[in-house]
Formats: structure tokens, C-alpha cells, sequence
């Protein structure tokens, strides 16, 4: 029994001094491990705040500013990698009813804007306005700002438009500044679109629009319709009055230098397409048109370019517009008639800008 006794004992002390050198070991590896870790610390944060920005610089390589301009503008001081609100897209609003199917295709729009995580300003002069607003901006999930028309002040489809560019502008202007880590007069480089908001599958293209602004290439851009797209999925009316439109005013503009290419050729511009992009400093010239109806999109830049030396670019867009649209409009006298209206009104006010 001593035997045993004295075997336990010992066999006890052996264990007992094993498990104070794993003890021991234990402790000293979890001090370096809290030593490495406060050490580290800075570069996982560091980390942590690259991949996202990463990710976003990704999400919109094509809106990016070029190499080029980056260069440029860290010489001269400025942060621009910084500038979160690049792109806006604006555009008006008026249903007297809510069964229209232009407001399901808003509606779309809207979910569109979310979905590619760009704001879009709507101004809308609907009876209904508060119903409105609030399906807009239900289904923009915070990128959507519906505000009402105020006919007061910005009469007609012109006045909602410079009313819609105006918001947008303010909100530019106050997401840019330096408080909201910006540099100052940010805010002139970024890009402002305008489109029709049942052309849906214009918030698609949006980043490829903007591209040429944002690398400071163009101050305004007019997108281009595909050919094919365009004969496809329009009403075969309004393709050929829009196609012979276009014509007449490429006739007219290319009397002007401001309307030639870098290389001397003409610029062919989808003049009756509606969307347009501009510079957002440019803005003003906008707001200080008094135009009611198409002529408010066009004749601003029409002016830019002649009498300030704007340059314009197109982008040719692989734009499909709504089948639900062709079906309701092709063949309808109505809608051949609205053509001919357009027409008429814009050969005379567009005309007036684009001679000698």
C-alpha cells in the first residue's frame, strides 16, 4: 500500500508540474497573440475600409474618371476619390389617372434607380401627387425623390423640367461641399441626365451616358438609340418621323463647327430621342430657359454649343423601349398626330438655333 501511495504521489507531481509548463505556455502565447493584435490592429482597419471602397470603385468602373484626370487633379490639389454622388438622373411626371400605364413603367423606373443605387429626381404636377410620391419613393427605397410641381413657378413640361434639375442641382451641391467630404467646386463635375420616365431601360445605361462627362471629355452627351433597337421596338410611325427629324436638324447643325468631330466629320446626333446629359455646373442655362415643351431639353445646349464652345458628344446605347408602349401607340392617329405636333414645334423653335 506505501508502494502504491508513494507511486500516486509522484505520478501526481509529475502532473501537477506538466500542467504548470502548459499553463505557463498557454499564457505566453495568448500575450503575444494580444501584443500582435494591437500591433496589426491599424492595418485591418486600414483594410477593412479599402475593400468596400474597392468594391464600389468596381461596381462603377465605367463612370470612373480616367487615370488621367486623377493625375491631373491631385496636382492641383483636389481629392476627387472621394466624389460619392457623380450621376443624377431627373425627369417629370403627370398622371390625372392612376391606372395609366406610364406610371407602372415610373413605377419600374424607380426600382431600377434602387437597384443600381443612382437618385433620380421626379417632379410630378399629378392631382393625386401625395399617392404618388408615395409609391415613387416606396419603390425607390431612398434613391427616389418625388417632389410636387410647383406651377406657380415652373409652368408646363419645361418648368417641371427646370424645377427637376434645380432640386437635383441643390442636392449635388449639398452632398459635394466639404462638409460631406468633398472639395470645394466639386460638385461642377458631376453629371446630371434627364430622360422620359417610360423609357425604363434608360436607368441601364446610365453609367455608360455619363462616362465621356465624368472623364472630362464632353460637357453635354445626347445618347443614341441602336438602329436596329430602335426600328424594333418603337412604333414603325414614330421611327421614321424621328429618323427623318434627325436628319433635318444634322442638315442644319452641321453648319457649325461646334457640331463637327475632332477629325472634321459631321456629328449625327439622335435629336428626337429625348435623354440628354450635362455637366452639372452647366445647370443654369437650364433653369434660365423659359421653353414649355421639348424645346427646354434642346435648345440650352444648342446654345451652349454655339455661343460657349460646349462640347458635345453622342453615345450609341443599346436602348430597348417597352413593348407595351408600341403595342398602344402604333397604328393610333393620336399618336401620329403628337408626332406631327412635335415635329412642327421643333422645326420652328430648334430651327430659329440652328441657323446662321
Amino acid at each position: 500500500m506505501t508502494s502504491t501511495t508513494s507511486q500516486q504521489t509522484l505520478g501526481y507531481e509529475q502532473r501537477r508540474v506538466t500542467s504548470n509548463r502548459m499553463l505557463k505556455c498557454v499564457v505566453g502565447l495568448a500575450a503575444c497573440l494580444f501584443l500582435a493584435l494591437n500591433l496589426l490592429r491599424p492595418t485591418f482597419k486600414s483594410n477593412n475600409n479599402i475593400v468596400p471602397a474597392i468594391q464600389q470603385q468596381q461596381q462603377h468602373v465605367t463612370a470612373s474618371p480616367s487615370n488621367r484626370m486623377l493625375a491631373a487633379n491631385t496636382k492641383k490639389g483636389k481629392e476627387y476619390k472621394s466624389f460619392k454622388y457623380r450621376a443624377v438622373v431627373v425627369t417629370t411626371t403627370y398622371y390625372p389617372d392612376l391606372s395609366d400605364i406610364r406610371f407602372d413603367m415610373a413605377l419600374e423606373l424607380c426600382r431600377l434607380a434602387a437597384h443600381h443605387k443612382i437618385h433620380l429626381f421626379i417632379v410630378d404636377g399629378s392631382p393625386d401627387h401625395g399617392t404618388v410620391q408615395y409609391n415613387f419613393q416606396k419603390e425607390g427605397k431612398g434613391y427616389v425623390h418625388a417632389i410636387e410641381q410647383k406651377p406657380e413657378k415652373f409652368s408646363g413640361k419645361g418648368g417641371a423640367l427646370r424645377q427637376a434639375i434645380m432640386e437635383a442641382t441643390l442636392w449635388i451641391k449639398h452632398n459635394n461641399n466639404a462638409n460631406h467630404g468633398g472639395a470645394s467646386g466639386q460638385w461642377k463635375d458631376a453629371a446630371i441626365v434627364f430622360t422620359e420616365p417610360e423609357k425604363v431601360d434608360m436607368m441601364n445605361h446610365i453609367h455608360q451616358i455619363v462616362a465621356p462627362l465624368l472623364e472630362g471629355k464632353a460637357d453635354v452627351v445626347v445618347p443614341t438609340r441602336q438602329d436596329e433597337l430602335f426600328r424594333d421596338t418603337y412604333p414603325i410611325e414614330q421611327y421614321h418621323s424621328e429618323s427623318f427629324g434627325n436628319k433635318h436638324f444634322d442638315i442644319l447643325s452641321k453648319q457649325f463647327e461646334g457640331f463637327r468631330s475632332d477629325t472634321g466629320e459631321d456629328t449625327a446626333l439622335d435629336w428626337l430621342f429625348g435623354p440628354f446629359a450635362f455637366r452639372a455646373e452647366f445647370s443654369r442655362k437650364w433653369m434660365n430657359y423659359g421653353g414649355e415643351s421639348w424645346d427646354a431639353q434642346m435648345i440650352p445646349y444648342v446654345r451652349g454649343v454655339r455661343r460657349r464652345n460646349w462640347r458635345i458628344a453622342s453615345v450609341v446605347v443599346d436602348f430597348k423601349h417597352q413593348e407595351v408602349m408600341k403595342g398602344q401607340e402604333e397604328g393610333g392617329k393620336a399618336w401620329t398626330e403628337k408626332r406631327l405636333l412635335q415635329l412642327n414645334l421643333l422645326f420652328d423653335l430648334l430651327g430659329k438655333e440652328l441657323s446662321p
